[in-house]
């Protein structure tokens, strides 16, 4: 059995994600890191430490096609902190934004990475996710956003085991599929419903696995 690290870095903006976390860390082998960026000053030494130690690494926060962020998106990943290279040779599920542009750019191989995933009002006002608007969205939605993340991820956690990377995006994309019908029948009350399921879909479509 492999070794496996979560990484959770401390931000107000990825609390939702907390339950996410907290199942990942209940099942065995893992190890969880949450890291507070700006008040630890030996984040960068722990964070070292425990990436020596893994053989797979979940990231669950910020992220862009350059970098993995800390608290309040300081960077905590990328060439500048000069510790990408702690990352090659192993496997990696990255749950930030623009993720699979990241692994894309560095070249890793068995990582899973995600698109833009606009889970806040500031994320939505920047603009457009492919073709949708987002500039007008109400927060209600993202709260609903939100929700139906966390959800995809506890059903896909129940079925998967976490170093099997291809799997986990199959089923990612099938519990994905169930909130988008959910939503397009269950969820028209809300104005935004249809941004909503758009969302959601972008979420799986945008989603990438880099093989081996």
């Amino acid at each position: 059995m492999n070794n496996i690290l979560c990484i959770y870095p401390k931000d107000s903006t990825t609390e939702f994600l907390r339950p996410v976390y907290n199942a990942i860390c209940a099942k065995p082998h893992v190890v969880g890191l949450e890291l507070d960026t700006i008040e630890d000053d030996d984040f960068l030494e722990k964070l070292s430490d425990h990436l020596a130690d893994a053989d797979f690494v979940f990231f669950l926060g910020h992220g862009s096609s350059s970098c993995l962020y800390g608290t309040n998106l300081n960077p905590l990943i990328d060439d500048k902190m000069g510790n990408i290279e702690s990352l090659r040779n192993k496997s990696l599920l990255l749950f930030a934004c623009k993720s699979a542009e990241f692994i894309k750019n560095y070249h890793f191989q068995d990582s899973l990475g995600f698109g833009f995933i606009p889970t806040s009002l500031d994320d939505a006002r920047d603009g457009v996710l492919h073709s949708v608007n987002l500039r007008n969205i109400d927060s209600s939605c993202l709260d609903m956003f939100r929700q139906a993340i966390v959800r995809i991820w506890h059903r896909t956690l129940i079925e998967v085991s976490l170093e099997q990377l291809a799997t986990i995006s199959n089923v990612f994309s099938f519990y994905t599929n169930c909130e988008i019908v959910d939503t397009l029948l269950h969820s028209k009350e809300s104005p935004d419903y249809r941004i909503l399921a758009d969302m959601l879909y972008y979420l799986k479509e945008d989603m990438k696995y880099y093989p081996c």
